[in-house]
């Protein structure tokens, strides 16, 4: 009897933690639903998917796909990824070394005739891991050129610091991964990873053209302002994919649904063994990292304040923009997929949804709209700093119609055009003005430290850093300037 009314207490306990689980699952939920519509009506377009303790919860479009046709984005709309491609570039080689092709540890001379003494020593891990000293590109993603001409330039470009010794973002390296699958495996680089990858998880609409996509289906890509850039597939390309400036390290096209069965592909071993996994996320590291937050290969891989492990990408064009989020310990995962030019609007949108899912009272902003009248605005605004005074521009801004606002980002790169001529004044007025409209703005006060900082003027240079820190506890370039500051 006791051991009855224990297994009953146990079940009931159990059933109570789940229905609460699932209550606040629900109404986290309905935030999200009302925050990314109110996105919508500030310029969002695109593709959300969000997963909450192991339950897709969101799985919707927003805006459009094709405007002057009035089809909307939905979950199956095809859009491009950017360099979220990059995780599956590393996945094939990881993948090839399971069926003895390779190993990361060889040398890129044993792939590639002509390699220069600098380069020799480099390694597919080092290429991996962004730490072989390699530039970031050698040309524009849509330039035609031969793999031959490619190569070339890649081995005669100067390195940007001995290998393995730093990091330094390089898509050429990825692209050298990808011609090192072609070689090892004997198949296209599609051809592979959809054998090996995309199939195994079925995934039937990723990929560069091998899905054969609808046309229809494929997003087109808008500036801010809503004039046409185009589609991915209307640019120019070698045959069935692009050149190899963009080829393995960028420009896959997917859509949010099939992403999400890629999350869920790599959390069995279907694809990756237990170890591959293992060596995916957590490589061998340089003696003065540690593993609280590295690039792994192909994912960026951090220790969150709860000490759960965040792996994350994201990748874009400045067209297209793609943000991948998973908290595989806590069974959270976030991708957005959109198709419209928005600068940095809506960039950390899966930060804010994060924030959202973690901490209980946390109110996200919603973007100011980046339309012609708030741009015009905020021209007029810095003209009034400049011409007539910061506390003139700041009462002005007090004055303003409520249709009417400033954009962030049009004031800080102007700041920054002054703080390059050394116009320190200027640059400081305008970091000023967007720390008064934006006093919740953690890049706001780093704007604002770093005009101080090189003004020479470092107790209001640590104060405005401080004041980003405590904004954005994870901002890593407020500590490192904090740190250079107080020494």
């Amino acid at each position: 009897m006791k051991n009855s009314i224990l297994s009953l207490m146990m079940i009931l306990c159990l059933y109570t933690t789940l229905f609460g689980q699932q209550k606040n699952s629900t109404q986290i939920t309905k935030r999200i639903e009302t925050y990314l519509t109110e996105l919508e009506k500030v310029g969002f377009s695109g593709s959300v998917l969000v997963e909450i303790n192991g339950i897709k919860v969101i799985s919707k479009g927003y805006g459009f796909s094709d405007r002057a046709k009035s089809i909307k984005n939905d979950p199956n709309t095809v859009l491009c990824i950017g360099s979220i491609t990059k995780q599956f570039t590393a996945t094939a080689i990881l993948k090839l070394e399971m069926q003895g092709k390779l190993s990361t540890d060889d040398k890129i001379i044993k792939y590639f005739d002509n390699v220069p003494i600098d380069k020799s020593s480099i390694t597919i891990h080092d290429l991996l891991r962004h730490q072989s000293g390699l530039q970031s590109n050698v040309g524009k993603d849509y330039d035609k050129i031969s793999q031959a001409e490619f190569l070339d330039k890649v081995m005669n470009s100067k390195l940007l610091f001995e290998v393995g010794k730093e990091f330094s973002y390089s898509n050429i390296g990825y692209s050298l991964l990808g011609m090192i699958i072609e070689k090892t495996s004997g198949k296209t680089y599609e051809t592979y990873l959809y054998e090996n990858l995309w199939k195994p998880a079925q995934m039937e609409m990723t990929g560069y053209s091998r899905p054969m996509f609808d046309k229809s289906k494929i997003a087109i890509g808008y500036y801010k302002d809503d004039k046409i850039w185009g589609k991915p597939t209307d640019k120019e390309w070698d045959k069935t994919a692009p050149y190899w400036h963009l080829t393995a390290n960028g420009g896959v096209l997917s859509t949010t649904e099939d992403m999400y069965k890629w999350h869920k592909a790599l959390l069995g071993e279907n694809i990756l063994s237990k170890e591959a996994k293992n060596k995916l996320y957590h490589p061998k590291i340089r003696t003065e990292e540690n593993y609280n937050a590295i690039y792994a290969y192909g994912w960026d891989v951090s220790q969150t304040d709860r000490k759960t492990n965040r792996v994350w990408h994201n990748g874009g064009n400045n067209i297209f923009y793609g943000d991948f989020i998973r908290y595989i310990d806590e069974n959270i995962t976030l991708i957005m997929l959109s198709n419209k030019s928005h600068q940095t609007n809506f960039d950390r949108l899966n930060f804010e949804l994060s924030k959202m899912i973690f901490e209980k009272n946390y109110n996200p902003i919603i973007p100011i709209a980046d339309n012609q009248a708030n741009q015009k605005y905020s021209q007029n605004i810095i003209e009034i700093i400049l011409n007539k005074g910061i506390e003139v521009g700041k009462e002005s801004y007090k004055k303003r119609t409520a249709n009417k606002n400033i954009l962030e980002y049009i004031l800080n790169a102007k700041g920054y055009d002054f703080l390059s001529q050394k116009n320190y004044e200027k640059a400081i007025n305008l970091f000023i003005m967007n720390t008064f409209a934006f006093p919740k703005s953690a890049n706001a006060f780093d704007s604002l430290g770093e005009a101080y900082m090189n003004k020479g003027d470092k107790i209001l240079a640590i104060k405005h850093y401080e004041k980003s820190l405590e904004l954005n506890p994870n901002n890593g370039n407020a500590k490192n300037m904090l740190l250079e500051l107080r020494r």
